[in-house]
């Protein structure tokens, strides 16, 4: 069983539709893991997670829509909740899974990247998804036009890169070889998504905070209000630097539907329903257009209050279990998942499911290690 949840979790890009939108193929292991699964106290704050936004979708109908992807929300917590049920089922085996998915990316990543340079065929590239509009190529990376943005078995190399820097957390946790730990390093900057560029900069500067012992979460919280004070400024130097376009949509859309958020007092509070990626894609929605980081995805979607409802759960989980995490684990969590949700900022995406699987398996291994050294002693 640990097996088929294993495999099904190694496709994130494969959807079925069944004609009300895509259903990712790793649902389909969950009637399978209800018996398989070692659920903890503290875990039940996911399930929280789920049964929280169902009843959230039906009190507030009136106020905000409901769509289909808050279906998708719930099944997202319950499909979580029975995967950290399995990493701590059987910890050795999702040490092996975090291996052998990541050199199944990295191979198919080298694979993609040469096919594309010898003039290969797109089809062949992108047989691993089927979730994007059958229009879509792998572009070149902007700085080096030799090399293609690689999406390994993801959809995109923006999501790709994600998936590596949470690798990069996880192969700390794991203590893997350092070489492990450079070639990923080395596929975050040839992926060539700007996030990954972003990544490897602030991972100097993580380093740097944590020698001197302080905690990089304040530091993400003072960048955040900066980049609301200053996204004018940044979004005229774009324009002028006539580069990086897709920068200046998200960072542009961002900044409008920021100011834009408080038009209604309910929807401020409450949200304005959530829009498929499909909606975004072909504009068939009511209001502003929406980024894809956090805020444009999930507050604008759900209020202030709502989004605090919905999130807290989660939020005391993380809590409870990344204690364990060192300082420096601790820094590079905070940069990964701040990059993360203003670059990816649907939850519903496997990356997140992974991360916290990592979290879990970070707090079940410190507290193996604890009962060894109280046998000891």
């Amino acid at each position: 069983m640990y097996l088929i949840f294993y495999l099904l979790s190694s496709f994130p890009a494969l959807a079925f539709n069944f004609g009300l939108g895509n259903v990712p193929v790793r649902y389909l292991a969950l009637p399978l893991l209800a018996f398989f699964s070692k659920i903890k106290k503290n875990d039940l704050l996911l399930l929280c997670c789920s049964v929280v936004h169902f009843f959230y979708c039906l009190i507030v109908a009136e106020i905000r829509p409901f769509a289909i992807i808050d279906f998708s929300y719930i099944l997202s917590f319950i499909y979580i909740l029975l995967g950290v049920g399995v990493v701590r089922k059987n910890p050795h085996l999702f040490r092996l899974f975090v291996i052998c998915f990541w050199w199944f990316n990295i191979i198919y990543a080298l694979y993609q990247g040469l096919v594309l340079m010898l003039g290969g065929s797109q089809s062949w590239v992108l047989m691993h998804e089927n979730t994007h509009d059958l229009s879509y190529t792998i572009p070149v990376v902007e700085l080096f036009p030799f090399l293609y943005r690689v999406t390994g078995l993801f959809i995109e190399s923006a999501p790709f890169v994600i998936y590596l820097m949470i690798t990069h957390l996880a192969f700390s946790i794991l203590g893997v070889s350092k070489w492990l730990r450079w070639i990923n390093l080395s596929f975050v900057f040839l992926a060539g998504a700007k996030v990954g560029y972003v990544f490897l900069l602030l991972l100097v500067v993580s380093y740097l905070v944590t020698r001197l012992g302080f905690k990089l979460l304040k530091f993400m919280v003072a960048g955040i209000l900066m980049l609301l004070i200053f996204a004018p400024v940044l979004l005229n130097l774009i324009v002028e630097a006539n580069s990086f376009g897709s920068l200046w949509v998200r960072l542009s859309s961002f900044y409008n539907l920021f100011f834009g958020f408080s038009s209604s007092v309910f929807g401020l509070l409450f949200g304005y329903g959530f829009v498929s990626s499909a909606q975004l894609i072909s504009g068939d929605f009511e209001g502003p257009m929406r980024g894809i980081d956090f805020f444009s995805t999930y507050i604008y979607a759900n209020g202030v209050l709502g989004s605090l409802f919905l999130l807290l759960p989660l939020v005391f989980w993380f809590f409870c279990n990344a204690h364990s995490l060192t300082l420096e684990q601790k820094n590079l969590s905070s940069l990964i998942i701040f990059l993360a949700l203003l670059t990816m900022g649907s939850l519903l995406n496997f990356q997140y499911a992974y991360y916290l699987f990592v979290i879990a398996f970070a707090a079940d291994n410190h507290e193996r290690v604890q009962v060894r050294f109280e046998e000891v002693g």
